[in-house]
């Protein structure tokens, strides 16, 4: 069986989770890691295995890899996947992938011409619900969505770069990315936008720049209307991802990302709730894997 060498790219808490679904993978071996605080490298090293490294460039350049996850905050993104790329290394990067879209769309170019395969930290499509639902819209049961609602509500601020909009991009594009994703994924791509944003919560909290609560408004192309709202001053303990599908047959309601029940449009008024626990983590790993070994 053929292994895959996997390095990554950034040592904090989300390169923890992926390496530990990684490290049960029988055709994955992990070989390196790299931070710029080197005891992050170092610790991952001892419990993952491998070499650990204070510059990624000096990684990518003495190890053989397959696959780079680069599990880095989205402002210290640079060049990482315009390299890994262009030496043919296949390439997982968290979400969000840049702060703008020259940036990110350079990314996409990078990947593109190289041919490599890529994959961005959305783990949410591989949820139970995200998957039923594709299914009952692609194959016609569902009929036609006509309106789409989602929603990220926590009670939430870490005071670091996080706060900072330059280096996260806000809760938008740190956190309610995942809803417009699976949104988007559902019902295909959108034409028009309207948004607006605030901050009503955390008014007391120096320096920081990122909204707290925000509603967007949009239309995809096939005519559907779509809304999210999000906050990071709602539920005290809670996180609240969840969206909602109106469709002619059906109309969908996912409360977590594995449970999916669906209500009948039409009489006699049925709810049938499905449910499948799952490691979504997992399911991305082995989806980037099985991409790159069977082309």
């Amino acid at each position: 069986m053929r292994k895959l060498s996997v390095g990554f790219i950034g040592c904090g808490g989300i390169a923890s989770t992926h390496a530990e679904r990684l490290k049960n993978l029988n055709n994955i071996r992990i070989i390196a890691f790299a931070d710029i605080v080197e005891e992050k490298a170092k610790n991952l090293a001892s419990k993952y295995g491998g070499e650990a490294y204070r510059d990624w460039h000096e990684m990518l350049d003495k190890e053989k890899l397959d696959i780079v996850y680069i599990c880095l905050p989205p402002f210290a993104h640079t060049n990482e996947v315009a390299i890994a790329a262009e030496k043919g290394i296949h390439i997982f990067i968290e979400k969000p992938i840049a702060l703008n879209m020259k940036t990110a769309k350079e990314m996409v170019r990078a990947v593109e011409k190289s041919g490599v395969k890529s994959q961005v930290g959305y783990n949410c499509r591989f949820g139970y619900a995200v998957e039923e639902a594709k299914r009952l819209i692609e194959s016609g049961e569902a009929g036609d969505v006509g309106l789409t609602l989602g929603l990220y509500w926590c009670n939430f601020i870490r005071r670091d770069w996080w706060m900072d909009k330059d280096k996260s991009g806000g809760q938008i594009v740190e956190q309610s990315t995942h809803v417009f994703d699976s949104l988007r994924y559902l019902c295909g791509d959108v034409e028009v936008v309207y948004g607006q944003m605030n901050r009503k919560f955390w008014t007391d909290i120096p320096d920081m720049t990122i909204e707290d609560v925000s509603s967007t408004v949009f239309r995809f192309k096939s005519g559907a209307i779509g809304a999210v709202t999000a906050t990071t001053g709602g539920p005290y303990a809670q996180w609240w991802l969840r969206w909602w599908i109106v469709a002619k047959n059906y109309t969908f309601e996912a409360r977590d990302i594995n449970t999916l029940t669906l209500y009948s449009a039409k009489p006699p008024a049925k709810i049938t709730t499905v449910s499948e626990e799952r490691d979504t983590y997992l399911l991305e790993a082995r989806d980037l894997v099985e991409a790159i070994l069977n082309d």
